[in-house]
């Protein structure tokens, strides 16, 4: 039975940090890391200049207006979770230039997201689970709190000592304050087991100004906080899985072929809109066997060729680091 018991007593404590370690994309992956797996999250500053955070807010305003708050379902927990004054717009990809250049095309995330998913015996590659908008208007209760990892149940079996099947970045469109609801992290919590859920007054603020980034793990206890002000805390949120693993949004049935066709290679893997090579398969998300790329008229046989040798060498790559080649 993968759920996690509920009547285990509650005993486990945070790693006693007050604050989360504030970092650069300038900052070395291993001094990231370092953090990170200390901690369960980091801050990312200044992810996104000041413009790009008021042309993000510009491009997103139509789809938020479509959007109403809350969940759609009315079933109480779902309302509690999503958030009922909290609006949760997707579709950020057809919508959002600066969503796709400074985030689907990042270069620095993906060097976080190939360290996580290439590196320690992970299968080697990932795939976008969700990508939306978190704008909680207050006031407003806190959120429960969860771990991102409970989506992929087999991964609830396997443990906090398995590799990462999930991890999130959060990217504030405006200040994250602990009156207007931050999200909360309890820090060290990707180290406990999982019947451990943690507590509120555990957890610590991840503050931040517009344009930066938490990036957090999937075992980590979080939540969002209460916002006791009157006005929205606005974000988007980008989280990642392995792509072994099934996707929170279907964005390949989402996202225009045509906008995914002038989007590099490495996008349209991370979209969806090409297959997927856990390290030692024969490849998944195929058509006939084949390249989906192939199919959908973005390859031809020589670059697909290409293609899969850059793949088979990064595996190669990350097994020899693995085994300390």
């Amino acid at each position: 039975m993968w759920r996690i018991p509920k009547d285990t007593p509650q005993t486990a404590t945070s790693n006693g940090h007050q604050e989360l370690t504030e970092l650069t994309s300038d900052t070395p992956l291993d001094t990231i890391f370092q953090h990170w797996n200390e901690d369960g999250a980091v801050v990312i500053k200044s992810l996104l200049t000041p413009e790009q955070v008021t042309q993000m807010q510009t491009e997103l305003e139509p789809v938020l207006d479509a959007v109403q708050r809350g969940s759609i379902i009315a079933h109480e927990e779902l309302q509690a979770f999503h958030g009922r004054k909290t609006k949760r717009a997707g579709d950020l990809i057809n919508h959002s230039a600066t969503f796709r250049e400074k985030f689907v095309e990042n270069d620095f995330l993906h060097s976080l997201l190939k360290t996580v998913f290439t590196e320690g015996g992970h299968a080697g590659n990932y795939w976008l689970a969700a990508a939306s908008t978190l704008n909680a208007a207050g006031p407003q209760p806190a959120q429960v709190l969860h771990r991102d990892v409970q989506q992929s149940p087999p991964y609830v079996l396997l443990g906090p000592d398995a590799t990462e099947a999930v991890v999130n970045f959060i990217i504030a469109l405006t200040d994250f304050t602990e009156e207007n609801g931050a999200t909360r992290v309890i820090p060290g919590s990707n180290k406990w087991s999982y019947d451990q859920r943690g507590s509120p007054d555990q957890t610590i603020p991840a503050l931040l100004k517009a344009g930066d980034c938490l990036f957090f793990s999937g075992k980590v206890v979080h939540g969002m906080g209460e916002n006791r002000t009157e006005t929205e805390r606005k974000c988007v949120q980008m989280s990642t899985l392995a792509s072994f693993l099934t996707p929170t949004e279907a964005h390949p049935f989402t996202v225009k072929v045509e906008t995914a066709a002038k989007m590099s290679r490495r996008a349209q893997r991370y979209l969806g809109f090409r297959s997927q090579y856990p390290r030692e398969t024969s490849g998944l998300w195929l058509k006939d066997y084949a390249e989906l790329g192939l199919h959908l008229g973005f390859d031809d046989g020589e670059s697909v060729k290409e293609d899969q040798q850059e793949i088979l060498k990064a595996h190669m790559e990350a097994y020899m680091r693995d085994n300390g080649h």
